[in-house]
């Protein structure tokens, strides 16, 4: 895991996961896309869906579904654009405004304990660098508009960042669909005999139902394959194939040019200071999740003598 904890694209995804465990604590029954969302139109005012997909960078589909939950709760309501008759117009609704105040204050708590274990020289030095990432215009991650507010936000700079990575990945691997994630359990597995589920879940700081549905994606591709344990017959055994060591030197090469294209404009001390900073966040903050996964030991804190 040591290895894995100086790519950017694991710590990112980890910050991901954190903000939304944190942010859980604070609104059980809102997600954090779901705030997002209702906080870019509390700012910015009704607007088309499309339009609001851009300012949030998300894919149309994904935001799509966010409505439908906020819609059903009451939260906003979709009417045919005046413009364009052929698009559906966002707005919030009286009960979503209302809703809304407490949302914006666990927002910016959020922030708050996200960016809590760094000083504030080096909080100002991450979200510059974070804020060069964000706006990418050969990345294929969604199209992202420009106002402000929202996409200020240390949780939306960390998951625009991980989006370009995502998508730079997929755009190079359009032949197997592979994801990072699946990248980062062939790896886990050149490095093991063998593993389960669920030590892979405890190893990697996934929940398992997440575990199981890449490890089924890297069976069905032939990369690993699976075995009942000789220990407990409920569990399967995964292993990497030869077919799977194959594929992971590809993916190596395919991320590392990832990473390369999805922040071109990051010098090598940036890269150093942006992992630094990232792994100092992952650190103190993993606990905080259901399954916190493996921390190398150059990363737990030691109690004072």
């Amino acid at each position: 895991m040591a290895v894995l904890f100086r790519k950017p694209g694991f710590l990112l995804a980890r910050i991901d996961q954190i903000a939304t465990a944190l942010y859980a604590r604070r609104q059980p029954m809102t997600t954090l896309a779901q705030s997002e969302l209702l906080l870019l139109l509390g700012q910015h005012g009704a607007m088309p869906q499309i339009t609001l997909a851009r300012a949030a960078g998300m894919d149309k589909s994904t935001v799509g579904l966010v409505l439908d939950n906020l819609e059903a709760r009451g939260w906003i309501a979709r009417a045919t654009c005046a413009e364009d008759r052929r698009r559906a117009q966002v707005s919030l609704t009286a009960e979503g405004t209302a809703a809304l105040a407490g949302m914006a204050a666990d927002f910016a708590e959020l922030q708050r304990d996200l960016l809590a274990p760094l000083t504030a020289e080096d909080r100002d030095r991450l979200l510059d660098i974070l804020a060069g990432l964000k706006a990418n215009p050969r990345s294929p991650a969604p199209p992202l508009a420009q106002p402000a507010g929202a996409q200020d936000a240390p949780s939306f700079l960390f998951r625009r960042a991980l989006q370009h990575l995502q998508a730079a990945f997929a755009a190079l691997s359009p032949d197997t669909r592979a994801s990072l994630r699946q990248f980062a359990l062939l790896y886990v597995l050149s490095r093991r005999d063998a593993i389960t589920q669920t030590g892979f879940a405890r190893l990697y700081g996934l929940d398992p139902s997440t575990c199981a549905v890449i490890l089924r994606a890297l069976a069905k591709q032939g990369w690993v394959s699976a075995h009942r344990s000789a220990a407990d017959g409920r569990e399967r055994l995964y292993r990497l194939t030869d077919a799977g060591r194959d594929a992971l030197a590809e993916q190596q090469v395919r991320a590392d040019r990832s990473q390369r294209a999805a922040f071109p404009d990051l010098g090598g001390g940036d890269l150093r200071l942006l992992i630094g900073l990232l792994r100092r966040i992952v650190a103190a903050h993993s606990h905080h999740l259901r399954f916190p996964g493996t921390i190398p030991t150059d990363l737990v804190r030691r109690p004072a003598r």
